[in-house]
C-alpha cells in the first residue's frame, strides 16, 4: 500500500466471505436486464451475473487481477481475489471465484 501510504490514503477491503451464486441472463426481470443493453439478445441468455448490496453486476465487467499481467503491489490484500472492478476513483468492488457457480465479494475503498 506505499503508493496509498505515499499520499496519506489507506485502503481497506470489507467482505463477509458468503459466497453469492451466479445468476444467468434468462433469470434476470426486464427491468434488470435493460441496465445490460450492450450485451446481444443472443449472448444474454448463458452470460453471468451476481447480486451484491442491492446491484446486478456483470462479471464480464471486472478486470483480471493477475500478478504476472499487472502487478498490484500497492494494494495490499488484492491478491486474494480474481478481478476487480471500479466504483470510484477510491472504491469498487472485488471478486473470487470459488468455483463455477458462485463468487466472494468484497468492497475496497480508500480513505
Amino acid at each position: 500500500m506505499k503508493f496509498f501510504a505515499d499520499r496519506g490514503w489507506e485502503m481497506k477491503i470489507v467482505c463477509n466471505n458468503v459466497p453469492r451464486h451466479m445468476i444467468y441472463g434468462y433469470e434476470l426481470s426486464e427491468k434488470e436486464r435493460a441496465e445490460f443493453d450492450y450485451i446481444e439478445s443472443e449472448e444474454f441468455e448463458l452470460h453471468e451475473f451476481f447480486r451484491y448490496k442491492g446491484a446486478i453486476y456483470d462479471t464480464g465487467e471486472f478486470m483480471r487481477i493477475d500478478s504476472a499481467i499487472a502487478p498490484h503491489p500497492q494494494r495490499e490484500g488484492w491478491e486474494n481475489f480474481d478481478g476487480y472492478a471500479l466504483g470510484s476513483f477510491f472504491s469498487g468492488v472485488l471478486v473470487k471465484y470459488v468455483d463455477s457457480d458462485r463468487v466472494l465479494v468484497a468492497t475496497y475503498f480508500c480513505y
